[in-house]
């Protein structure tokens, strides 16, 4: 296969750039990107093997629709700002945060209207379910077309080596697993920004300024930040003034006047959603430390958990990027690529961000998932560079310098590499489906249909076990909740109404106080959802224990507390099952009421 210019620019037997006709075989004193030419290549290095687009695309389509069947809802979030709203806008019921109560207005319904158009079609012919099955499999085709984009640039700026190492790290990665289909803003803004670095790497500046642009107003405006090195490649390198301002003011009208004009809608009042965000998480005292406040090494331990040596080689790509080009004498860039410094400055400032901040949790890393990974195929390439610079000088392999090329001798360094993040991550994977994968299926146990007829006179009921919920999608009728020991503020019923999102409700805070008004007595409840993990007490009693209810399904369900912490985070065979220890989620049925 033919190499890419970056690749031919280093192939040649004395590290140095050289060029030659199309025709003539004359060396040309041209620079630019498409006279890196070489006649003199080693053999061995023309036969590179590199997926091509369409094998890519379907390696990518695969492992990300795989995630939209098997992955599970990890963060409690995704269903209650995200899941129960659109549930609202598709089927006129669901539950209500605070966040998009009318007095703070700090979630946008532009975003959720670009699913609930599609699933308001589609729930004509289909049910509640299979409607979440298909937005969760369109979020991974997404998903995967944006990691395609990325893939083609890698191999265009950095080789088509580094793009294949790329390539086979994210595919089982377990991070990625989990985000590709994931019904939340940091996971559009991964396929997003994904997408609008491929089209910077590619020197595509006006897609690339709209997609920062789209992921700044209709998902998350703080990955903005991501769209700095691209103005400063745009403003300072090249100049591009006129095109960069005229860029950024048109996305600015084809985004943000229809986001505006739709919520002001919704909440009644002038309302510029992307701004009342970040006006709460950073000029409020308790916006960024009221929810989710980790330990400084808390992404460490997730960056292992979710990319396990990958993580690590990413951390260290600054320093081994320094080491390899002052060892290796094939660590030079082409002029025409963007200095490594600025093409890997995202990652650089969301890391040195986020980290900082009290407030961390999984999902804030999910922009630079692909960043992460394209790290530590550098750092591999790196470390494969290194290798043979030593191994000329102390091994035999000096002989063959001149004729053979570093990936020949070095290529088991990141095989092995590759399928030891690979087996890492898959099980990874195996240990979160095997603890958690069960409990979205639990509420398919309830009958959809009181004794009346009324499928919306169902009241599925959550207490102690609140975060457990899939979202009304998965659960016929409604859900609720019972009084438990959480003292913090839970969502609430929408009203019911055509201006239902415009209702400003007495028991939402946004100070994360618990508000019992909208609770449920157990005795209410059609359906409780319940755990025996924990001990019980007066406000979580056991109830699979007691007469009124009837058990009517149950699953496995982790208990981290007496688990192993290494076998519970990773699978290994037997191993976990003899180191972790289950308890059962219940969906009980109640006696006293007959339906």
């Amino acid at each position: 296969m033919p190499l890419t210019a970056r690749q031919r620019s280093i192939h040649n037997k004395n590290g140095a750039k050289r060029t030659a006709s199309f025709t003539k075989g004359r060396r040309s004193q041209k620079s630019n990107e498409g006279e890196y030419l070489f006649t003199n290549a080693p053999s061995d290095l023309r036969s590179i093997a590199y997926p091509g687009g369409a094998v890519a695309l379907a390696l990518l389509l695969s492992a990300r629709l795989a995630s939209a069947y098997w992955g599970q809802i990890a963060d409690c979030d995704e269903t209650y700002n995200y899941w129960e709203p659109l549930h609202y806008l598709v089927y006129g019921s669901g539950l209500q945060t605070w966040e998009y109560s009318a007095q703070y207005a700090i979630r946008s319904y532009m975003s959720l209207w670009l699913f609930a158009v599609p699933a308001k079609i589609l729930s004509l012919i289909m049910t509640p379910v299979t409607i979440f099955y298909t937005l969760k499999a369109l979020l991974a085709v997404l998903m995967a077309c944006s990691e395609l984009m990325f893939y083609k640039a890698v191999c265009h700026e950095f080789g088509v080596h580094v793009g294949r190492v790329w390539l086979f790290l994210n595919l089982p990665a377990a991070g990625c697993f989990a985000s590709s289909a994931a019904m939340l803003p940091s996971s559009w803004s991964s396929a997003l920004v994904t997408a609008a670095l491929a089209c910077w790497w590619r020197r595509r500046y006006p897609p690339a300024i709209f997609l920062i642009a789209a992921t700044v107003l209709l998902s998350w405006p703080f990955t903005a930040l991501l769209g700095v090195p691209i103005a400063v490649d745009m403003l300072l390198f090249k100049g591009l003034f006129k095109e960069f301002i005229k860029w950024s003011m048109i996305s600015l009208v084809i985004i943000l006047l229809p986001t505006v004009a739709v919520d002001s809608w919704h909440y009644g009042r002038l309302v510029v959603a992307p701004w009342n965000i970040v006006a709460y998480n950073i000029f409020t005292e308790h916006g960024p430390d009221l929810y989710g406040v980790e330990p400084w090494t808390y992404y460490f331990v997730n960056g292992f958990l979710n990319f396990n040596i990958v993580w690590v080689l990413a951390l260290s790509c600054p320093l081994l990027l320094v080491a390899c080009s002052l060892i290796s004498t094939r660590s030079s860039r082409a002029s025409f690529c963007i200095p490594y410094w600025l093409s890997l400055m995202p990652l650089a400032l969301w890391l040195a961000v986020f980290m900082t901040q009290p407030h961390k949790e999984e999902r804030f890393l999910y922009p630079v998932y692909s960043m992460i990974i394209l790290c530590g195929a550098i750092s591999l390439d790196c470390l494969q560079k290194m290798t043979f610079a030593v191994g000329t000088e102390l091994l035999r392999w000096r002989k063959e310098r001149e004729r053979r090329h570093y990936l020949v001798y070095t290529g088991p360094l990141v095989v092995m590499c590759v399928l030891l993040a690979g087996l890492l991550s898959i099980s990874r994977i195996i240990a979160l489906h095997s603890h958690y994968g069960s409990v979205s299926s639990l509420t398919s146990h309830v009958s959809p249909t009181t004794a009346a007829g009324a499928t919306n006179d169902v009241l599925v009921c959550y207490g102690k076990d609140w975060y457990r919920s899939s979202s009304s999608f998965l659960a016929p009728g409604h859900v609720r909740f019972i009084a438990s020991e959480f003292d913090g503020q839970l969502p609430a019923p929408y009203s019911v109404g055509a201006n239902a999102t415009r209702v400003i409700h007495p028991y939402f805070n946004d100070q994360n106080r618990g508000d019992n008004r909208t609770y449920l007595q157990p005795s209410e409840c059609h359906y409780l959802v319940d755990s025996d993990a924990g001990k019980p007490t007066r406000l979580q009693p056991h109830y699979h224990k007691r007469d009124e209810w009837e058990i009517v399904a149950r699953v496995p369900l982790l208990d981290a507390d007496r688990s192993h912490r290494i076998f519970r985070a990773f699978y290994v065979p037997v191993l976990t099952n003899k180191n972790c220890v289950y308890a059962n989620l219940y969906l009980l049925k109640n006696r006293l009421i007959e339906f």
